[in-house]
């Protein structure tokens, strides 16, 4: 059989094999950018000289023992930290490289800070894909795409991402469309303007995505006037016309995978990167010596999918998590402390 529930064999031995090391790093929890549907609080600054250097640890101590690392990028935006982003990455490269061991890479990017420059210096270390979001047509995305300062951000993003692909590196770049009540009508304006400009180029595609309310902003109301199911549907057939899947599989999220952690500027071990204050994200710790303290019984109920092949299970670990928190509170009418099981 190569298919179990849903869910492709070879998705399931990938996700659990320990040959296999997905780390999520958060080089800052800083932003450049104050969206108006961000969740985040941006509390946590720039990652410590001491969680690099346990961060390059626990590289050193794990890259000889597997055959790929991943490595994927997250804030804040990353790129507000690069000399801590290219740190890393050179170090982990090098040791990829003295150990025969496979290495990607992956930011999830505003794109202001990718200049040229820095993007050649990623590729070279195997850091070459990239998601970039953005809000629909310059009109929108500058009312929503807000820099710090409150200027626009659309017109600076456009030409990172034009400026890259003038160039012969190899990179891919998915663009993430945000799709809301208040744009929805401006989208097709939107992909007829990438068509002209962009779409030729293989190392560029789109995501369509619906905003979702996860909490931290004041903006939800105006960002859901349309009902989700409608702006969900739209969404999908646009990614259907754009670029659609080629799997039928059942999606397994990175926060249900036993071979994938999170460490945070600050140092902390989690799971997930939407559910930031959530307690159950709060795991553990990486030590200055590159060892993790992990709490074990919180590990194991975001993978636990493994053992029942739930497909919301393993698709949103921390939905599912959220539900079952809900469910066990209203059953019993305690109100402030729940046991997952």
């Amino acid at each position: 059989m190569d298919e179990y529930n849903g869910f492709s064999e070879i998705d399931l031995k990938r996700a659990i094999t320990p040959d296999i090391f997905n780390l999520i790093l958060f080089p800052t929890e800083d932003c450049n950018f104050r969206c108006v549907y961000c969740y985040e609080d941006f509390a946590i600054g720039a990652m410590p000289d001491w969680v690099v250097n346990a961060t390059k640890a626990l590289l050193n101590n794990k890259i000889p023992k597997i055959k790929m690392l991943q490595l994927n990028w997250f804030g804040g935006e990353p790129l507000m930290a690069k000399k801590t982003l290219l740190d890393i990455s050179q170090h982990a490269y090098d040791l990829c490289q003295e150990n025969q061991c496979g290495i990607s890479g992956h930011l999830t990017t505003n794109a202001f800070n990718l200049d040229v420059k820095t993007l050649t210096q990623l590729v070279d270390f195997n850091q070459n894909r990239f998601q970039i979001s953005l809000d629909g047509t310059k009109e929108h995305h500058d009312t929503t795409r807000l820099t710090r300062n409150g200027r626009g951000s659309f017109d600076k993003i456009w030409k990172r991402i034009t400026d890259a692909l003038n160039t012969d590196l190899k990179f891919n770049f998915q663009l993430r469309v945000h799709l809301t009540a208040l744009n929805v009508d401006t989208i097709q304006e939107f992909c007829a303007f990438y068509e002209k400009e962009i779409a030729d180029d293989p190392r560029v595609g789109l995501h369509f995505k619906c905003i979702e309310d996860l909490g931290g902003n004041d903006n939800k109301d105006s960002l859901s006037k349309l009902g989700a199911g409608e702006l969900r549907q739209i969404a999908t057939d646009l990614q259907n016309k754009y670029q659609p899947s080629t799997s039928t599989n059942n999606y397994i999220c990175y926060a249900s995978k036993p071979n994938s952690l999170a460490i945070r500027a600050n140092g902390n071990i989690g799971k997930c990167t939407v559910a930031l204050s959530d307690d159950t994200n709060q795991l553990g710790k990486i030590n200055p010596d590159g060892t993790i303290e992990i709490n074990q019984q919180k590990f194991s109920t975001w993978v636990k999918g493994f053992s029942t092949l739930d497909k919301w299970q393993l698709g949103c670990p921390h939905s599912y998590i959220t539900a079952q928190n809900k469910r066990k509170k209203s059953s019993s009418g305690d109100i402030d402390i729940v046991q997952v099981a």
